[in-house]
């Protein structure tokens, strides 16, 4: 897919200040034949002056991925009062698919409980392990008290937390967190399976750091989670 056909006004691009080396925010305004018309790249208020004939690097980040390339610019233009960027359209352009490699650093709370410690074979499930997010509901809610642990990285695919219970590799878990950014909060419940364990220490006090994979997860939840992942990403480059 060529990189045109992703672009639309009032989509943010992001564009690499090489001396200061951070990345300063823009808007497309305008989709030319040739050319792509820009808002004056900012961050915290501060405006980054683009120079003609000089070619700078972007970033344009969408749900799944995140696109990167480099522009010459072309020149000047207004639109009312407002000046524009003109840039050209990237020849080679990068892809990264965020959902299978990317996992976002964080710190959030993390409920869960166990509906199986050996996991399963063969496609069968547990008694505990349902198809539907209402039926999981109704299940931990028989299951009492939820452990409590701090999930420490998160993607579309699985996260990491650190718990005080020692877990096996294989354990079947319902998980409870809640992914909150500036724009939007959203309460996630799903299911996650134990695939390593990583055992450390605080003083003498011993701790545990799990890799989950989630699974039996709807789209709709799983793109719930890339696009938190999206909007803490983005916000912490403009930080």
């Amino acid at each position: 897919m060529e990189i045109k056909n992703l672009l639309h006004v009032n989509m943010h691009l992001y564009v690499y200040d090489q001396k200061n080396q951070v990345y300063y925010q823009s808007t497309i305004q305008e989709i030319g034949k040739d050319h792509i018309a820009l808002g004056a790249p900012v961050k915290k208020q501060k405006q980054m002056f683009l120079q003609e004939g000089e070619t700078y690097s972007f970033r344009l980040p969408v749900a799944d991925a995140l696109y990167s390339f480099k522009s010459k610019i072309l020149g000047k233009k207004f639109n009312g009062y407002i000046p524009l960027y003109l840039i050209s359209l990237p020849e080679d352009v990068e892809r990264r698919q965020r959902r299978q490699f990317f996992r976002f650093p964080c710190m959030m709370d993390l409920q869960y409980w166990v509906l199986s410690e050996q996991g399963f074979k063969n496609g069968d499930q547990p008694s505990h392990c349902s198809d539907t997010a209402t039926s999981l509901s109704d299940q931990v809610e028989s299951l009492g008290l939820p452990e409590k642990a701090v999930v420490i990285n998160i993607s579309g695919g699985g996260l990491m937390f650190v718990s005080r219970r020692r877990l096996t590799v294989g354990a079947v878990l319902a998980l409870r967190f809640r992914l909150e950014s500036r724009a939007k909060s959203t309460d996630a419940l799903l299911k996650g399976k134990v695939m390593r364990v990583f055992v450390f220490y605080i003083g003498k006090v011993v701790r545990y750091r799990y890799g989950i994979e989630f699974f039996d997860i709807n789209e709709r939840t799983r793109d719930e989670i890339i696009r938190f992942v999206f909007t803490l990403s983005r916000d912490r480059i403009l930080e």
